[in-house]
Parts: C-alpha cells; structure tokens; sequence
C-alpha cells in the first residue's frame, strides 16, 4: 500500500488506497489518538476483496498529515474560555476535499470513535456526497459520553502521552488494555507492532488535545440527525467503557430507517471477530443505496 498526500480544505491529508478505483468508493476515519493504519490491513484487503474502492486516511494532527502549531489549552477549551483550533466540521471538510481530489462524487462513509461523529458531520453537511453512512463506537453528542463512562479511563485520555518510542509504547498499550474487552482476546504482539508503526509515522501528543477539544466543544446532533434520509448502519460493542452503548441507541433511534447492530464482547476497540458486522451492514447498505 503506498501513501499519497492530497490537500483539501487547506490541510495536507496523508491517504491510501486499497482496490480497484472503478468499485464502490468506501471512506474510512479513525478516531482520535489513531492513524490510517489502523483500519487494519487485512480488514482493508477483504473490503476490497468485496467489491469496494478502500480509502484510508489520517485526520488533521494524525500520522502524516498536516499537524498544527496551536497550543491546545484543552481545559480551557472545554470551558469555552477559548476557542479550540478546530472543530469536527472542519475535519469532515478535510474529509470532503479527499473525495473532491479523488474526483469521487460520493461514498461510503464508516467512521470509528471520533470518525463516527466527523462522518455524521460529512453526513449532514453534504448529504449528496454520502451514499451510505457507518457510525462505529460513536454518539451524536460527546457530553452523552460521561454519564457513564468508565471514570477510571480519564487519566490515559488527558495526560499528555511520552513522545519516546518505549514510552508511548508503554502507555498507549495500557489505554488500549483498558479500551479493550476482556471477552474478547487482546493481540499483544499486534497491538504492539501497530503501535511501533504508529511511532514511525509520527505522534503528537498536542495533537490529540486539539483534537480532544473538537469533540469536546462539538455540537448536539441529535435533532439534526432526524434530518438524514440515507442508509444509515449504527455499529458498538455491549463492553464499551468508554463511549456506553446507551450513545449508540441514541444514534439509531436519531436517524431514520438506522440498523442498529450491537455486538456482544466487544469493547471500544474494533477486533477481527466484529469485521462480520461490517461487512454485513455495509453490503446491506450498498443495496440500499442503489
């Protein structure tokens, strides 16, 4: 797989593409803290082996797309003392001048986490552009997010991670220990090699702050949601300690026509025994969207 970079909205975005260009475009974000790497390589070979056209990228601040110089002032931001260098629909325009430089009219859109709620944000904004809309461990607004999150997860999301390969391996792997469900099998030496690529491709603590207080400061989309009229496929795990699957509920119930799929074991994370969901509801979809 070989990177190319495209500037759209004004942000150099690091991208790849897996499969034939003349199958269905299908987008995927990652959420913050992650790259385009981890949409897995070989999650991104069996979406192509199924007849899409696999886009990858990193967000703003991610991997080896542009990283601004902002201080995040991330308490402040929160407490709308200052304002956050971006927001979330400045990324999903990052995402849509992607598509524009690919010369893709629309697309499937899965987005994970954060991704999910910068697909929902592509979504409203440019519903034309959508074909069909996957929001993964994801909620229509992120102060839903707290009312039962696991509070023991706080300190990895707010401190400022070690920049040095061993300690950004150490302490990345224990956040996504924590992420992670223990009904599911966590892969140690997976994890810890996609971590070591992560490092190579360029971490930036900053980086994830400024992308922190763009959830953070975000809007409530629920009522815009009700506004959609495209398939729409709501995915999240029964263990998420993070984001509770209460958000995802109130994401399906939000958009009309949403098939909600909840996936027993599965934490905030996205392992190889819930690709099946994904693949399933993207090909329900593409039939939809038809």
């Amino acid at each position: 797989m070989t990177e190319h970079f495209a500037t759209g909205n004004g942000i150099s975005l690091c991208y790849e593409t897996i499969g034939s260009p003349g199958n269905r475009p299908l987008l995927l974000i990652f959420g913050m803290y992650g790259q385009l790497i981890w949409w897995d390589d070989v999650l991104c070979r069996q979406l192509a082996s199924e007849g899409f056209f696999v886009i990858r990228f990193d967000n703003r601040d991610s991997g080896r797309s542009q990283h601004l110089t902002t201080p995040p002032h991330l308490l402040r931001t929160a407490l709308r003392l200052t304002r956050p260098a971006y927001t979330l629909t400045d990324m999903a325009e990052d995402a849509l001048g992607l598509l524009d430089h690919l010369h893709i009219p629309a697309a499937h859109i899965v987005g994970a986490s954060m991704g999910g709620m910068i697909a929902q944000e592509l979504a409203l904004r440019h519903p034309h552009r959508v074909l069909s809309l996957t929001s993964m461990m994801s909620t229509p607004h992120a102060l839903t997010i707290g009312r039962r999150t696991d509070l023991t997860l706080l300190p990895y999301l707010l401190r400022r991670h070690p920049t040095d390969l061993d300690g950004y391996i150490r302490t990345s792997m224990a956040m996504l220990r924590k992420l992670s469900s223990p009904h599911l099998p966590f892969d140690e030496n997976g994890t810890r090699t996609l971590l070591r690529r992560s490092h190579a491709r360029g971490i930036d603590p900053d980086g994830t702050h400024r992308q922190m207080a763009a959830v953070l400061t975000a809007a409530d989309r629920t009522k815009a949601l009700k506004k959609l009229r495209l398939p729409a496929t709501v995915l999240h795990g029964t263990h998420d300690p993070l984001v509770p699957v209460a958000c995802a509920r109130a994401t399906a119930r939000a958009i009309p026509g949403a098939r909600l799929r909840v996936i027993p074991g599965m934490g905030h994370h996205f392992p190889p025994e819930a690709w099946p969901h994904l693949l399933d509801g993207l090909h329900t979809a593409a039939q939809g969207a038809l």
